[in-house]
């Protein structure tokens, strides 16, 4: 018992005098990887989809971990998306059509729990899990129609008039789980002090669940400013069954209702629950200090 204790002791002894704790913060860039279908382009020469990822922009990462012995360790890890725009619906020259442009960009939290192995003292690798804290997928859109205006009982208030239509949509995720890995090399400037760079990979689709409007407003050609309900209402009215506007008009407005609302939870009134992808591949600087 003596030699196994001791035995034991040993062992435990010297994966702590070689353990060591260390944190590190990191800056980067990430171009879209995985893409996947954000909407469509429709104009007059046809109709074409609209790809990209969310995941694309500008990442930051804060870092804390801690190595058993010299070659392998284990990390957990905060970071944000500064996400650049990415194009989910266009429509232009087609006369049956409202005119639009929409565009969505990516503003998240996330979390990564890694596993870390060094192939040399400069040289290492790490993969794991990774997920989203928080957050948004925010989408900004102009649409120009024209559009009479009608009440809550479908009586018209205002003749037809060119309008044009300004909103921010705010859409929020699931809870996803995704993978992250990365190979880098560090510069030692001293003991405890590093610099690094490295090439990292993330793979995470985030499924749409709810959404809210952030921001609205719409004018008319002849000044009056249109409500969020005057706008609603008129909707409710061109794509209901007893509306001859053609099926490709009604089915735009209806799309353009679901965005203006206040509130909706996607998967409900026929809607389906898109997955936003959020992978990407970029390249990180960080500094690293070991206590």
């Amino acid at each position: 018992m003596k030699k196994t204790f001791l035995a034991v002791f040993t062992l435990f002894a010297s994966v702590t005098i070689q353990a060591q704790f260390y944190v590190s913060a990191t800056g980067g860039y990430a171009v879209g990887a995985n893409e996947k279908v954000l909407g469509s382009n429709v104009s007059s020469a046809g109709i074409s989809e609209l790809e990209g990822s969310y995941g694309e922009g500008l990442h930051t990462q804060i870092r804390g971990g801690y190595f058993f012995n010299e070659k392998v360790g284990i990390e957990l890890g905060v970071g944000y998306v500064f996400g650049f725009d990415q194009d989910i619906s266009k429509t232009s020259g087609v006369p049956s059509l409202p005119e639009s442009n929409v565009v969505g960009r990516g503003r998240a939290f996330g979390a990564s729990l890694v596993g870390i192995y060094n192939f040399t003292d400069k040289v290492y690798v790490r993969a794991g899990l990774l997920t989203k804290l928080g957050g948004k997928t925010e989408a900004r859109g102009t649409v120009n129609t024209t559009l009479p205006l009608y009440d809550q009982t479908g009586n018209v208030i205002a003749a037809p008039a060119p309008t044009s239509i300004d909103f921010t949509t705010n859409f929020r995720g699931e809870f996803p789980i995704g993978f992250v890995g990365a190979i880098g090399y560090k510069f030692p400037i001293s003991d405890n002090l590093s610099l690094f760079a490295e090439v990292e990979y993330m793979n995470i689709d985030v499924t749409r669940d709810t959404s809210d409007l952030g921001a609205f407003s719409s004018i008319r050609t002849d000044g009056r400013v249109v409500t969020r309900d005057e706008l609603a209402n008129t909707i409710a009215v061109l794509t209901s069954p007893a509306s001859s506007l053609p099926d490709s008009t009604k089915a735009s407005l209806s799309s353009l209702s679901y965005l203006i609302r206040d509130e909706f939870t996607w998967g409900t009134e026929g809607t389906i629950k898109p997955d936003a992808p959020y992978s990407s591949f970029g390249i990180n600087i960080g500094v690293m200090y070991s206590f």
